[in-house]
């Protein structure tokens, strides 16, 4: 069964066995992989991202990306899935916390920030509202951490 550490922000690998290891490493890398390539769209796409769709006949390389970085949400998505099919209750809780306090960060950050957004003249994003997200999902896994798995 995965091992919960760093305060509830990590798993340890190591406590993985077998196929899940396995799946786990895959779900990582391929999730890399597809950040990567978000990385690489976000950087030589314009602000509006137009410009991309006006090029896309003449450039087949960012059609192929694209189908690349869901390709590789996908695998990452099953592998992680299937890693949490074989887990306890314990790491299933764990997991729905960290979920729940992302889409609660989302709401009470990212949300309020892109209706606000207009007042200060910035754009939001993704990634603003991504960042939203995650500050949600690390404060309620610590959360969790202190409750359900800190001994003192």
């Amino acid at each position: 069964m995965a091992k919960i550490t760093h305060k509830g922000m990590w798993i340890d690998i190591k406590s993985l066995e077998g196929v899940d290891k396995r799946n786990y490493i895959i779900c990582l890398i391929t999730s890399c992989i597809a950040g990567g390539l978000a990385g690489f769209f976000s950087v030589t796409t314009s602000e509006q991202g137009l410009e991309i769709f006006a090029n896309v006949k003449g450039n087949s390389a960012y059609i192929t990306y694209a189908i690349a970085q869901i390709f590789f949400i996908y695998v990452a998505t099953y592998t992680y899935i299937a890693v949490l099919k074989n887990q306890d209750q314990l790491f299933q809780k764990y997991n729905e916390m960290s979920m729940i306090g992302g889409a609660v960060g989302f709401i009470l950050i990212g949300i309020p920030m892109a209706i606000l957004s207009p007042f200060f003249g910035y754009d939001v994003g993704f990634i603003e509202l991504f960042f939203g997200f995650a500050v949600g999902s690390v404060i309620n896994g610590y959360r969790f951490y202190k409750t359900y798995i800190k001994e003192d």
